[in-house]
């Protein structure tokens, strides 16, 4: 009485402590009889205030008798089902909430009340497709991959990979999906996230972890930000690359159907619309990249109460999809003029400098330390360090050390042991590299898609580092112009110039086998050659770069030619002539009677330093 002395209004709570009750508090209120007018709004906003207030304090359970079905005479069906409606409201928009049990406590001497309760309960199905007829809303082929919206159940899904919406935390008791999602998959889905991702995940990124108990291998637990309404662009974007990133994992494990969720419609506040537009380009954008992947079947799934209308908007987007929408297949010359229009954005793997934004927008912004580069160090269990890894065993060739001019004083190792691996996210040189790719997309759509080396006259075969590579890299480029990964040696004397200003080969020597150029490897024995001096070999850690090259046009050559400061051209092997820009090449190699090839560029952006490989020679 001392906290409230006036008493308190219809609808509102009066909280006070549990005495000796085993509880912490009494929410106490005053509601009106069903036959009162706004009797319903006020039953409402006791219910969602209570809710609010447990919140506020953390408080994590509640008991809530039927109220409303004695002296103030509902009808029992209609207080049953109105406060089953009330409290899921309440925790679809309330996303981070601390309430994880209520519990209906009705007399057992009122049958017909607990009747009414029992029976709206098991409508209620854990807040998910609630008082929904579940069915099939649309169908449609996106390249070779179907694509299917329902209104469904997300835990009944029988596929490869169900795809999970979460907070960053991955705390799965949070969130309707991720607990329902849980409760029947078990708590090994939050043991396994907890594990293998102790400090969560970013937005943009996705967690992997087995299916438990559901009817699928694995479940992919996604991030994505806020709805922001004064950059509908990038908050499209995120989904969109969240549905790429999603079904490249499906890929790269070799799933062949995936369940997803009407990303960020509901705790996110993102518009059907938009969610729509941007989940079907996703899936666009992946099946155009992707022509032969393994995932043939997307189901994307509609729950929660507003089910039919978010249905509604898919329905239109896949019919827009249908008559028209679909994306230029990758590997022509439409796709390199498509890309020559995309603009730019970091690649997907990078965390610091994340795709969520453009390149344009990261630089809008000035970084506090005025540097636009991140060394990031990879975790020796992710899939791109093992990949990495796997490029300097797999094209190492032990029968070569200490083989050449350049190797002299090697000789006494037979194999590289990796110790670390970084990538460097250097927005700068990424805009540079980029705009380089762009113009070579242009060209392809002009004269048509370049050859790759192995179809070249003379041609020795594939890149090595091609054809070992893993499909976390290898989704990551574009063939169309000869994007390809190679070893670059560095001594540590250059490592930090390298990070801030790239491969400058201006600042090498004038005097080699293919004139004034960046020189690259297909073989990570080639590019240990050149980490220490050739008159001071150490046993010291050493660096190697994994960089990412757009090679373009090939000039294959047999013979040296050391007086070349671009590459020749490709009829003649003339740097001047008379041929036209069809016949001018981009980067030249090196394929003659030597003991390895030589990869050379001759544009200091043709070539982005991405990994950092520090190594011991054992």
């Amino acid at each position: 009485m001392e906290k409230y002395p006036n008493g308190i209004q219809s609808g509102e709570v009066a909280i006070t402590g549990g005495g000796n009750l085993k509880c912490q508090n009494v929410f106490h209120t005053s509601l009106l009889k069903w036959s009162e007018r706004n009797s319903k709004q006020v039953h409402k906003s006791f219910i969602q205030k209570s809710l609010s207030e447990m919140d506020s304090r953390g408080l994590t359970s509640m008991a809530i008798p039927g109220l409303t079905t004695g002296y103030l005479r509902f009808p029992k069906r209609a207080a049953a089902k109105s406060k089953c409606i009330y409290i899921q409201e309440y925790l679809e928009n309330h996303t981070d909430t601390s309430i994880t049990d209520i519990r209906f406590v009705i007399h057992s001497s009122d049958q017909r009340t607990l009747n009414a309760f029992i029976a709206e309960v098991k409508r209620w199905r854990s807040f998910i497709n609630q008082f929904v007829q579940c069915r099939d809303v649309f169908t449609t082929q996106i390249g070779n991959t179907n694509v299917k919206v329902k209104i469904d159940k997300m835990q009944d899904q029988d596929v490869d990979v169900i795809v999970n919406s979460v907070n960053s935390q991955l705390k799965l008791d949070k969130g309707s999906l991720s607990h329902t999602l849980v409760s029947v998959g078990g708590n090994s889905l939050q043991t396994e996230c907890t594990n293998k991702y102790p400090n969560g995940v970013q937005v943009g990124q996705v967690a992997v972890t087995s299916g438990g108990n559901l009817k699928c291998k694995q479940v992919y637990h996604s991030c994505i930000g806020d709805f922001k309404n004064q950059d509908k662009f990038e908050s499209k974007k995120s989904i969109q690359e969240m549905v790429k990133t999603c079904l490249e994992t499906a890929h790269t494990n070799s799933m062949t159907s995936i369940a997803f969720p009407c990303l960020g419609t509901r705790y996110r506040h993102y518009p059907a619309k938009l969610s729509a537009e941007a989940m079907f380009d996703g899936i666009r954008d992946f099946t155009a990249n992707n022509v032969s992947s393994s995932v043939s079947s997307v189901i994307i799934v509609v729950y929660g109460s507003n089910c039919e209308k978010i249905a509604k908007a898919f329905e239109a987007e896949g019919n827009s999809n249908a008559s028209g929408g679909q994306s230029v297949v990758k590997g022509t010359k439409e796709f390199c003029s498509k890309m020559y229009q995309t603009e730019l954005y970091p690649p997907k793997s990078w965390t610091h400098y994340s795709s969520l934004k453009s390149v344009k927008q990261w630089k809008s912004s000035k970084p506090e330390d005025g540097k636009y580069f991140k060394l990031i160090e990879i975790q020796s269990t992710d899939n791109v360090y093992q990949a990495i890894e796997s490029l300097v065993q797999d094209t190492w060739e032990s029968g070569k050390v200490g083989h050449g001019r350049d190797a002299a004083g090697l000789g006494g190792h037979t194999k590289l042991v990796v110790k670390k691996i970084e990538r460097l996210e250097n927005i700068d040189l990424w805009e540079s590299y980029g705009h380089l790719r762009s113009q070579l997309f242009h060209k392809a759509s002009d004269i048509d898609i370049f050859d790759p080396l192995e179809n070249l006259p003379n041609s020795k075969g594939p890149i090595k580092t091609s054809e070992n590579i893993q499909s976390v890299l290898e989704n990551e480029i574009y063939p169309e112009v000869n994007e390809v990964y190679l070893f670059h040696g560095t001594k540590v004397d250059n490592f930090n110039a390298v990070m801030s200003k790239g491969l400058d080969f201006r600042m090498a020597g004038d005097k080699a086998m293919f004139g004034t150029g960046t020189y690259m490897a297909e073989s990570s024995t080639k590019a240990d050659q050149y980490t220490d001096p050739r008159n001071n070999r150490s046993t010291d850690e050493k660096k190697m770069i994994l960089a990412r090259v757009c090679l373009g046009k090939i000039c294959l050559l047999q013979k040296a030619m050391s007086n070349l400061k671009k590459p020749p051209c490709s009829s003649c092997q003339q740097v001047a002539c008379e041929h036209g820009s069809g016949h001018a090449c981009d980067s030249v190699v090196g394929d003659g009677g030597w003991i390895f090839r030589e990869f050379i560029v001759y544009n200091q952006f043709q070539a982005y330093p991405e990994y950092v490989i520090t190594y011991i020679r054992q």
